[in-house]
């Protein structure tokens, strides 16, 4: 089509009353012509300015119609990222003052650079008027494309990290508001993720995010210590944070906490960081830090229902890997099953919720990606029968026999989780009702409750611990999928009288 065509819709754009029946007109077109589009016709409509003038009110249908065509017009344009002029042709999108506008230039841009990623080597930039564009998207007051912006900046500003314009540029983020620092803080902990080298040229980032540990602002503080947990990921970044003393400085706000009554709104905080710095690092922080270890076990003991969420999913955390649980053993066996015995009685008398974290922790903890070795699965054992009080799993089948669908749904899935145990086989096969309730074909119960059933079932079917006869059985019920519907049909006779 003549690029004449576009021009005579374009200035029709230009008047108000003919907007609507233009920008209409527009997205047919597109949509016909699919891909077939020349690129200079593509480049100009990305850059007419009564094109993005149209979408200025976000809440105007215009708008809408007009981020439509947009995001057409940006599915046919190659995001080269060498083209010298790729920056001039998304300026425009770049700096609008729509966020739902700049968000779609953002996501396309960030499609093209992971797609990039994973066919090739990410090309180099031609110079910094493009990634200058993107960093001014964090200094923006709405939350929508920040997330995105990072995204971007993670991939290709280690590239320029060394340059001055891009490092001024940085700094300036660092003298913005709380949001915008936040920002930039998460932006230094991804970068510096990438190496030793790249950690070392955003320091200043990073030095900036710990003096925040600092101020009196709780939130701000909580805010800092989750977005450096990624940090600790690689070993270089660990031993950034050793070297600054950050777990010495966050473990002795817990031991001086009657000095400042405030920072007990920290705690929950100050336990998440840590536990999950412990799910990628559990020497450090079980053998390094037992204070916290200890002010974490006084919090899962205090039936605090305000605190008990984060200290349950820390739990979780510290335990989740083979080393933690090994180090929980060795370091803190006698606390692991006064816990575990505390963890029952919460299933009796707390809230669903907890009742219901409770057990997600538990499966979350016994969950294992390899067969467990015979020392492994005995602490696991030891812990579950602490938690079990030597009733097998009557416990656990009262919880799935309550009417609550996401109740049911927990406790079965930690069943099968267990299931995959030796010991816990036979405590199923020792629970008087339990296989009755497991081969049942109940039709009122949720379809997620009865598959988690059948896979329960296939675990026991392969068993060597169960009759020949039970295992007809389980087989059967097996073959028959999770959702086979018994007949209820019976077929009535009459007595025959003498003839």
């Amino acid at each position: 089509m003549e690029e004449n065509w576009w021009a005579v819709y374009l200035k029709d754009l230009e008047s108000e009353g003919k907007r609507q029946d233009a920008l209409t007109r527009l997205n047919a077109m597109i949509n016909k012509q699919g891909n077939s589009l020349p690129p200079p016709v593509i480049e100009r409509l990305l850059q007419s300015s009564t094109l993005y003038d149209c979408a200025v009110n976000e809440k105007e249908p215009l708008a809408d119609l007009t981020i439509e065509f947009l995001g057409y017009c940006l599915e046919q344009l190659r995001l080269d990222t060498t083209d010298e002029q790729l920056p001039q042709v998304l300026q425009r999108g770049l700096t609008h003052s729509n966020p739902a506008l700049r968000s779609l230039v953002l996501s396309s841009l960030l499609k093209e650079l992971r797609r990039q990623s994973t066919t090739s080597e990410i090309l180099q930039l031609p110079g910094n008027e493009l990634l200058f564009y993107v960093l001014d998207e964090l200094r923006q007051t709405e939350t929508q494309c920040s997330a995105t912006a990072i995204s971007i900046l993670t991939i290709v500003l280690s590239q320029r990290l060394n340059d001055a314009d891009i490092q001024a540029k940085l700094v300036q983020l660092l003298q913005q508001n709380e949001i915008v620092r936040c920002r930039a803080y998460e932006l230094g902990v991804m970068l510096a993720k990438h190496s030793a080298a790249c950690l070392s040229s955003v320091e200043f980032i990073l030095d900036a995010a710990l003096s925040e540990l600092d101020n009196d602002d709780v939130l701000l503080q909580a805010s800092v210590m989750e977005i450096l947990v990624p940090l600790a990921e690689q070993n270089h970044g660990l031993s950034y944070m050793e070297r600054r003393r950050v777990f010495d400085l966050i473990s002795s706000r817990v031991q001086r906490i009657e000095e400042n009554p405030l920072d007990m709104l920290l705690i929950p905080s100050i336990m998440k960081f840590f536990g999950k710095i412990a799910a990628v690092q559990p020497q450090k922080i079980i053998a390094g830090y037992p204070q916290m270890i200890t002010c974490l076990f006084d919090l899962l003991q205090s039936g605090d229902e305000t605190v008990l969420p984060t200290a349950i999913d820390t739990l979780a955390n510290l335990a989740g890997s083979v080393p933690g649980k090994t180090l929980l053993h060795v370091h803190f066996q006698p606390a692991m099953e006064q816990l575990m015995k505390k963890y029952s009685s919460y299933t009796k008398s707390a809230s669903s919720s907890i009742k219901e974290r409770v057990l997600s922790s538990l499966d979350v903890i016994y969950t294992l990606e390899a067969p467990p070795t015979g020392e492994l699965s005995n602490i696991l054992k030891q812990w579950y029968e602490c938690f079990a009080g030597g009733q097998h799993i009557n416990q656990i089948m009262e919880l799935i026999n309550t009417p609550f669908p996401d109740l049911q749904l927990a406790a079965l899935s930690w069943l099968k989780t267990l299931c995959k145990y030796r010991w816990g086989i036979l405590n199923v096969q020792r629970t008087g009702g339990a296989i009755e309730f497991l081969l049942s074909r109940q039709r009122d119960l949720h379809k997620d409750v009865k598959f988690l059933k059948w896979q329960i079932m296939e675990i026991l079917s392969v068993s060597s611990d169960f009759t020949a006869t039970e295992t007809v059985r389980f087989t059967a019920y097996v073959n028959e999928g999770p959702y086979y519907i018994q007949s209820d049909m019976n077929v009535a006779t009459e007595p025959q009288g003498n003839a």
